[in-house]
This record gives C-alpha cells, structure tokens and sequence, in this order.
C-alpha cells in the first residue's frame, strides 16, 4: 500500500470502512428479520378466565375457541400459585434421581415411571422414541385397574403430598371447566357430571414430564414429543415457561405448518383430544402439536380429564342433525384410550 498514492490510500480505507459498516448493518437486520418472523409464526390463541361471572359469554369464547384452534389459555383456574411451583420442584426432584431409582417405578398399565424413547407418538417420522420422560398418577382411589406408584419419602419426603394436592386442585378446575363446554356445545352445564354422568367417576391422569436438554448426535429429526393429537377429552398443560410447543391447526393438509404456542404465566394451556372431537361430531377439534428441542430442559405437567372407563362415548344430539349425521361409531371410552396408549409404547418398543 506505500506504493498507493495517498488520496487511493484514504478512498480505500473509507471503502473498507463502509464495507465493514455495510456487514453489520446486513447482520443486525437480518437478526432482526428473523425475531419478526419468529414472532410472526407464534399463535395468538384466545384467553378464556375461569372466574368471569358472565358465563354464557365464557362458553361462547370457548365455542369459537374450540372450533377454530381446538386450545386456548386457562387463567384464574384457582390452581394455588404456590402449589404449582411445589409441583415442578418436586418432578425436578425425582427426574433428577439416577436411572436405577427411577426404574423402580417402571410403569404399569398407565401409572408409573417411563424413561427415554420409551414412548412414540408418532411411528412415521421417527424409529427412536420421543425424547422425553413420563411419569403418570391415575385417580387417588387405588383399584384393581390403577394403582399408583410412589417414590420412597426417604428419597422425596413432600413428594406424595404436594402430587395429591395438585391432582385433587387441577382435576376440579378440570370439571369446573367442563361445565362451561358443555353450554359451549349447547347442552346444559351439568350434563358430563350429572346427565350424561361421564365425568361422574372421571379418569384423571397426571402427567409429569422432563425434557432433556442435551439431545445427543442422532441421524433423524428429534423430537421432545412427535407429532400428535391428545386421546381423550380435555388436556389442562402446566409449563415452566421454555419454549418448545407447537401446533398445526390444518392437519390434514400438507406440508404442515407449525405456529410457536407462547408460555402465560400462571395460564394452563387447554387442549381438546379425538375423543372430544368425535364426540361432538368435529364441531369441535382435536389439534395436531408436538415439543420441538431447543437445548434447554424443559418441564411440564399435563392432567387428561378423561370419563369413566365404562361410558359409550357416540355423537352429542346438539352436534348432529339430518344434514350432519354422526360420523364416528360409539366406543367405550377405557378401550379406547387403552388401545391408543398401547400402540404408542408399542410403536417405542418395536422401533
């Protein structure tokens, strides 16, 4: 460059100068770009408060929420703010165990411990197994069908106590809510209690689940949950606000689009599954979601308010007509939410 004149020498370090300015401008814009889009892709869904007094304006929120989303945010649900945090300390605590004292729980039937890639909801888009691993409470009330399995209180003293608390706390919130999708289904508030008599004995499974946040080398796609739409009635979703949630409203269509679901503080997330979607003849919707890694740990506690085992789920009388015949046989409702658990595990194990 000593060779350069000197007026070359400035015009060059003033290109340069530009040049470097120009990259950082293009990068910080692009960053940016990519926030917006982020944002953009995020779904707005509908804000449904359970302690409102205007119940008929609450059901009507949650109809217009069920056919166009099919989930919507719960807030004032009366869940304990304190509880909920005890919740998540204490499914940290006992995912945080080594393996082998874990494994002491393995499920049975529904209830217990299941551990990495045990689980795959989704067979067509991965061999492996989600990423996740589970733990499930039934109801309360031992029987010959549900018996619960509980960690040593050597090892996790308020462990049993805090899960109860929280169990007996969110499947009322879960009932409370059902009162108001049933005047949102133009039947009278308390037909799944007390008419129709499904939620009379309901099948209340809590689901504690862990994440990991190191997800390893893999050849597929990894997925914290696969793609998937909930078995029964009416999914409550706690989180601890890391994202990773998704849902695809089209999905029968392709490819599948995938919108962010933002974290509310204090809010459960609520979701319908097939089984309320066939009951109500596709009135309602059963949305298509999974758990997308973002190597972070994740949790989250999810309660499925199911009904008795024994009730005939068939067509609702308000949602069918002449010109909109029911669409799905009836089906016993313990068969069939056994048969879909089954083949998910079944579909892990043979992966």
């Amino acid at each position: 460059m000593d060779s350069t004149p000197t007026f070359l020498q400035g015009w060059l370090r003033i290109y340069i100068a530009a040049t470097l300015l120009y990259i950082r401008s293009w990068r910080t814009l692009s960053i940016r770009n990519q926030y917006f889009f982020q944002m953009m892709e995020s779904l707005s869904l509908p804000l449904i408060d359970l302690s409102s007094s205007d119940r008929i304006s609450t059901a009507s929120s949650i109809r217009q929420a069920c056919m166009d989303y099919g989930f919507f945010y719960l807030i004032n649900h009366g869940v304990d703010k304190q509880l909920l945090e005890n919740v998540f300390d204490e499914s940290r605590k006992f995912f945080s165990l080594p393996l082998e004292e874990k494994m002491k729980l393995a499920r049975k039937g529904y209830l217990g411990f299941a551990p990495l890639h045990a689980e795959n909801l989704d067979s067509s888009t991965t061999s492996k197994g989600d990423s996740k691993e589970t733990f499930h409470i039934g109801p309360l009330q031992d029987d010959e069908r549900h018996v619960n399995q509980w960690p040593s209180e050597d090892l996790l003293p308020s462990w049993r106590f805090v899960m109860e608390k929280y169990y007996k706390q969110v499947l009322s919130t879960g009932k409370r809510l059902s009162s108001l999708i049933a005047l949102a289904l133009n039947l009278d508030d308390d037909f799944f209690e007390k008419a129709g008599g499904a939620l009379d004995r309901p099948l209340g499974v809590l689901r504690l689940l862990h994440y990991p946040g190191e997800m390893g080398v893999s050849d597929e796609v990894v997925y914290g949950a696969s793609a998937h739409s909930d078995y029964g009635m009416i999914t409550l979703l706690a989180t601890d606000g890391v994202p990773g949630l998704q849902v695809c409203r089209e999905k029968l269509k392709q490819p599948r689009i995938w919108e962010d679901v933002n974290h509310v503080k204090g809010g459960f997330i609520v979701n319908l599954g097939d089984m309320m979607e066939r009951w109500s003849n596709c009135v309602f919707r059963s949305t298509l979601h999974r758990v997308m890694p973002t190597g972070k740990e994740r949790y989250s506690i999810a309660l499925f308010l199911d009904p008795n085992e024994d009730y005939i789920v068939e067509c609702l009388s308000s949602c069918c007509s002449e010109s909109s015949p029911p669409r799905f046989p009836p089906i016993c409702s313990g068969d069939y939410l056994r048969d879909r658990i089954t083949a998910a595990y079944s579909e892990a194990s043979n992966g």
